[in-house]
């Protein structure tokens, strides 16, 4: 078993890999403190897991505008990049490597996560789905489509959000961009009905 490919070190950027297997991103919604900072409680759950190739982290939020879970742990303050600072020393002196995940979720947020304020997307449509709230799950709504100022500063969240993770001691990053949260809602037509230079057809943009 010891001289499976799955054993074999693996070179990924500037990191080497001890083994070829990776632990996805889970949501754990442990951070329920004020500002959603990572504990000493969160460094010691991912040292646990670090005998991985790699971690990839839970998702972690890029703004307050990104939110769409309680209790996640986000990576846009000091004291989260502080709070970060715990699990990637506790995972890097087990001799892991860990990945920071970058977090949007879109439409799939509710008001109640924003103060009241809806949440962001490309167009203003109701994805139909639950958020998970302080009440449990509630239905979402129809979302604030965002202006070009709102996706400015969300690319500059992201660019944010890599920052402190790098400064945080992330080995790397991965943007989050599937199961339906915002990234994957700009690249679907289904979700995306804009027809400015952030959405519309390829062939249109190229003529």
């Amino acid at each position: 078993m010891s001289k499976s490919i799955l054993f074999q070190p693996y070179t990924l950027g500037s990191s080497t890999l001890k083994n070829r297997m990776v632990m996805a991103p889970m949501t754990r919604s442990r951070s329920n403190n004020e500002g959603n900072v990572p504990t000493a409680l969160t460094a010691e759950y991912y040292a646990q897991r670090a005998t991985a190739g790699l971690i990839v982290s839970e998702g972690t939020f890029v703004s307050t505008k990104a939110v769409g879970f309680i209790n996640v742990p986000g990576i846009y303050s000091a004291a989260q990049t502080e709070g970060w600072k715990l699990v990637t020393k506790a995972v890097h002196e087990k001799g892991g490597t860990i990945f920071a995940q970058l977090w949007h979720t879109g439409r799939l947020s509710h008001p109640d996560l924003h103060n009241g304020e809806l949440p962001h997307a490309p167009s203003a449509l109701n994805p139909f789905a639950k958020a998970y709230t302080n009440d449990g799950f509630v239905d979402t709504v129809i979302p604030k489509e965002m202006t070009i100022e709102d996706i400015k500063q969300t690319v500059l969240d992201f660019k944010n959000g890599a920052k402190n993770a790098i400064d945080a001691g992330f080995d790397g990053v991965e943007l989050h961009a599937a199961n339906g949260y915002l990234l994957q809602q700009f690249f679907n037509g289904y979700s995306n009905h804009r027809s400015d230079d952030y959405g519309g057809s390829i062939e249109n943009k190229s003529r």
